[in-house]
């Protein structure tokens, strides 16, 4: 649990770094990568970055699992263009060689080992996952940044 949101924090954190905006900055649309911060939260911390990947597995496996769900989802934002370019980008995602060729990587992990429900231990474990999700998405419905929200989220 602690590698996976080690991961989506270092996530968040390279978002942030490429997108800086700098305290103090007056001029509007100032926004710019910020190697100094990368290097600082994320480069110089080899350990974050093994928990980055090991979050980007976990995803991958998450998505080529629901694969089928997600791509008879009816998309809709409102904006019938914004539908469209949602529905082809997902599309070339999922039809892609991008999941076939991450296929060996998704034995770094396998959550079926971790959640075979044959002690009370692992039965303990699976409802604090439960929580620590849940509650990692109250706390992130109170960020007002729409954009930083559905990055959390995700």
């Amino acid at each position: 649990l602690y590698r996976l949101l080690s991961g989506w924090h270092a996530s968040t954190t390279i978002s942030i770094a490429k997108n800086f905006y700098a305290p103090g900055t007056k001029q509007k649309g100032a926004w710019a990568p910020n190697p100094e911060r990368y290097l600082q939260s994320i480069g110089q911390h080899p350990d974050r970055l093994k928990n980055l990947h090991f979050s980007f597995v976990v995803m991958l496996r998450a998505v080529k699992k629901a694969s089928p769900l997600l791509q008879q989802y009816p998309y809709s934002t409102g904006d019938t263009q914004e539908d469209e370019r949602t529905r082809t980008l997902m599309g070339r995602l999922l039809d892609s060689q991008v999941l076939s060729v991450c296929s060996p990587l998704f034995e770094a992990f396998d959550e079926t080992r971790l959640f075979h429900l044959t002690s009370p231990e692992q039965r303990q474990l699976k409802r604090q996952f439960k929580s620590v999700f849940h509650n990692i998405t109250v706390l992130v419905d109170c960020v007002q940044c729409q954009r930083c929200r559905l990055h959390a989220k995700v």
